[in-house]
């Protein structure tokens, strides 16, 4: 558990090399949302204590300063740009096809941990009773992260793409994730929308194309009853009880999150509160279904105004286009992060796993539009210097 945050932490070496572009308009929305976390951190500290509290701002510090990292570096952008594609190319393939192996066959190591983490909302550790979750750790990191990687895969190229785009919707279809779906369909609507010219038709085959590649896994009877029953729990969401345990979760706890002035600090929500537990267990906030309450619980009042304040200034900002020249990859990048946003109502989505992908995916579309606008100034001066040299030379003759 140690191994991500070491590596998310070598990024602070070189942002604090980076601190004085914090004053630029474009960077400093991330002033006020670290400032909001650091407010949460010392809180959290008295309350919870500095094991549980530094736990937790590792969880909600390191994606930010992520994101700060790769929208600061905006120079290499091609370079992360392509880097990006071929990763999440690469990973789609092999966690979307791994997911539909587990479904089908459930290798013993994966029914092992099923059994011993004992997640009863996972299925049964049996061949096509499991919701896949493939290699990671539960079904709904692994469908958010499929969403994300189908979100920027419009921009990719090669031959491996279609492979991986139909084994991910395979998987992302077997998660059974209904938040996921939703977000998918997000997405898709999404990118219709900003997509530049050409790049909108491509994306309307690519949707064909993985709707026609999903329709053998459809054709077997038990995987088309489970996902046609899931979906039909979106149409009579007051007979299911996951909707009616988070709508009772809103009523209940509504007034106490947004009353909370000082707020309860990190390391007292989620799995940090086994850090503040002798017997090492789950405390009894350790399960938060909405991001939207836990903001302003955890973080008070303080910390909200200022967490809250940053993200918007940072999307606006990423919204607006400034002059930039289209991108695909740059449309895929923030339809990514609005898409995680946008899952704020389900679940704390801008922390750990996919924290990292809103960060990052924020960061990517900042530093492809400062990556445009230079280049395109850049030519601009290449253009009027080229200009003067030929006026100078028709002045000589």
């Amino acid at each position: 558990m140690v191994t991500p945050f070491a590596v998310g932490a070598m990024t602070w070496l070189v942002i604090a090399q980076y601190l004085p572009m914090l004053r630029y308009r474009a960077y400093f929305g991330f002033v006020p949302v670290m400032l909001g976390i650091f407010y949460a951190y010392f809180n959290g500290i008295t309350q919870a204590g500095l094991a549980a509290a530094t736990f937790a701002l590792l969880n909600w510090l390191v994606p930010v300063t992520l994101g700060l990292y790769v929208a600061l570096h905006w120079p290499l952008y091609p370079q992360m740009r392509d880097a990006v594609l071929r990763a999440f190319v690469l990973g789609l393939a092999l966690v979307g096809g791994y997911g539909l192996i587990q479904y089908f066959f459930m290798p013993a190591w994966d029914a092992r941990w099923l059994i011993n983490v004992g997640m009863t909302n996972q299925g049964m550790p049996l061949p096509m009773q499991v919701r896949v979750f493939s290699t990671l750790n539960s079904s709904g990191p692994m469908a958010f992260l499929l969403v994300t990687g189908l979100a920027v895969l419009p921009a990719a190229r090669g031959i491996l793409v279609p492979i991986a785009g139909a084994l991910a919707l395979g998987s992302l279809l077997l998660s059974l994730v209904r938040a996921a779906w939703l977000a998918g369909l997000f997405t898709f609507a999404w990118l219709l929308l900003t997509m530049p010219g050409r790049h909108r038709l491509r994306l309307v085959a690519v949707g064909v194309g993985l709707i026609l590649c999903s329709l053998p896994l459809l054709s077997v009877p038990l995987v088309n009853q489970a996902i046609v029953s899931r979906f039909d729990t979106l149409n009579s969401m007051e007979n299911d009880r996951s909707y009616q345990e988070r709508q009772e979760f809103y009523g209940r706890f509504l007034i106490q999150a947004l009353t909370e002035v000082r707020g309860a600090g990190l390391g007292t929500i989620d799995t940090a509160t086994k850090l503040t537990n002798e017997d090492g267990q789950l405390g009894a906030m350790a399960f938060f279904d909405s991001g939207i309450l836990r903001v302003p619980y955890e973080l008070g009042w303080p910390g909200t105004l200022g967490y809250v304040a940053g993200i918007i200034a940072l999307t606006v900002g990423m919204l607006r286009r400034g002059g930039a020249p289209p991108d695909p990859f740059a449309r895929c990048a923030e339809t990514a992060a609005l898409t995680i946003l946008l899952c704020m109502v389900f679940e704390h989505t801008l922390v750990k796993v996919t924290g990292v992908g809103f960060w990052f995916f924020l960061g990517m579309a900042m530093a492809a539009k400062n990556h445009g606008l230079a280049t395109q100034q850049a030519a601009v001066e290449q253009a009027a210097e080229r200009q003067f040299q030929e006026d100078e030379q028709w002045t000589e003759a």
